[in-house]
């Protein structure tokens, strides 16, 4: 069941509409685990039709959480009396609603803002040692790591999380502050911004010859970080036009 799941996950927005968002995917993930419940075929098109019609927008690595989570409060709702389905529907709604918003702030600051740029600079710095070494035809290797290092932690999310999820049920948002992700996207931003440094440090100084230039340029790196901090994203821009420039240069 988990894998029917996880695979359906990679389709979560396939089904984008500008109303309802990321609705239909996750209903479409769904479906699986309502078959499952032992509902007749008026209580699963009803609960489809309760959550295709909602309005729901996260993280797509993170939904993975949300819809174990789902799962787990839907099997509850099967197994309860008349009387209690419809309090409890209202409380699946609400937690749903609550960590989608939460988690889709924490997975675009880990995954987007985070782990990318990081993988990104570290396939940089591993290119840059191959090509240091003479083993230049390996430039495809720079690619390879960044898919596999930034997909290896995203696919164990996925798959994991619906599992988590299900176990968590309504804990699910108390659990997950449990885990300090603020400091690891600090930590993966900070690293990053390092390893990006010192490419350009290396690009500058050794591939163009600019020594003074590359000096000058991390000199003013370190300043515009301890006096003025700016936006990782534009850090990194600056990284990569600079690094153009070397390469400009070293033609």
């Amino acid at each position: 069941m988990r894998r029917r799941i996880f695979w359906r996950l990679f389709l979560l927005q396939a089904w984008w509409n500008f109303e309802r968002m990321q609705s239909l995917g996750l209903t479409y993930c769904l479906e699986p685990w309502f078959k499952r419940c032992g509902l007749s075929g008026r209580e699963r098109r009803s609960a489809m039709a309760r959550h295709a019609g909602a309005y729901f927008n996260t993280q797509p690595y993170m939904a993975a959480f949300i819809a174990g989570m789902v799962c787990s409060l839907e099997q509850d709702i099967a197994d309860a009396s008349a009387r209690d389905k419809e309090a409890k529907v209202k409380r699946l709604s609400a937690l749903k609603t609550a960590a989608a918003g939460a988690l889709a702030g924490i997975g675009d600051a880990l995954f987007w803002g985070a782990l990318r740029p990081f993988c990104a600079a570290l396939g940089l710095v591993i290119g840059l040692l191959l090509i240091r070494r003479g083993m230049s035809a390996f430039g495809l290797g720079i690619a390879a790591v960044y898919l596999v290092i930034f997909n290896a932690p995203s696919l164990w999310v996925r798959y994991e999380g619906i599992v988590l999820g299900y176990r968590w049920g309504e804990q699910l948002p108390f659990k997950l502050k449990q885990f300090p992700v603020q400091a690891w996207i600090q930590r993966l931003r900070l690293a990053g911004a390092a390893m990006a440094a010192a490419v350009l440090v290396y690009a500058l100084w050794d591939l163009a010859g600019q020594r003074l230039i590359g000096i000058t340029a991390f000199a003013i790196y370190a300043l515009i970080l301890e006096k003025r901090p700016q936006s990782w994203t534009s850090l990194y821009g600056a990284t990569c036009g600079l690094g153009v420039l070397a390469a400009v240069g070293r033609s």
